[in-house]
């Protein structure tokens, strides 16, 4: 399966993430602020990133989406928050997200959400070979 680093300044919810993925069959890193994260980036190759939107520190979740997809257009881009609504999704879809979820959500949710892009990214290697 892929890799995933999940950025989320609440350790309880980086737990919980970090062993749904486990026992999805994925490889899991975390961090807990956004500079942390742009850190693991540049030094670990992902396929998705989960980002929580609100970070501690001078860097926030949109911020890290900006960065990392004009550095690296081929990720995917979970982000999610506690605040939901029209106004949110599309400001991170503008950012470059490939697709946002509300919390609290249910592990089904966001396995599907994560699978889904998984093997739409593999179809298309898949139609380029």
């Amino acid at each position: 399966m892929g890799r995933i680093l999940i950025i989320d300044d609440e350790k309880e919810m980086r737990e919980i993430s970090f062993q749904i993925f486990k026992m999805e069959g994925y490889e899991v890193d975390t961090a807990a602020d956004a500079e942390s994260a742009l850190f693991k980036i540049k030094n670990n190759k992902y396929d998705f990133l989960l980002v929580d939107l609100v970070l501690p520190g001078k860097l926030n979740g949109l911020d890290i989406i900006k960065q990392v997809r004009h550095t690296i257009p081929q990720i995917k881009i979970i982000a999610y928050s506690g605040f939901s609504g029209i106004d949110i999704a599309e400001k991170v879809m503008q950012a470059g997200a490939n697709n946002f979820i509300a919390k609290p959500f249910r592990r089904h949710e966001i396995i599907n959400v994560v699978n889904d892009l998984y093997k739409s990214n593999n179809n298309q290697h898949a139609m380029i070979v």
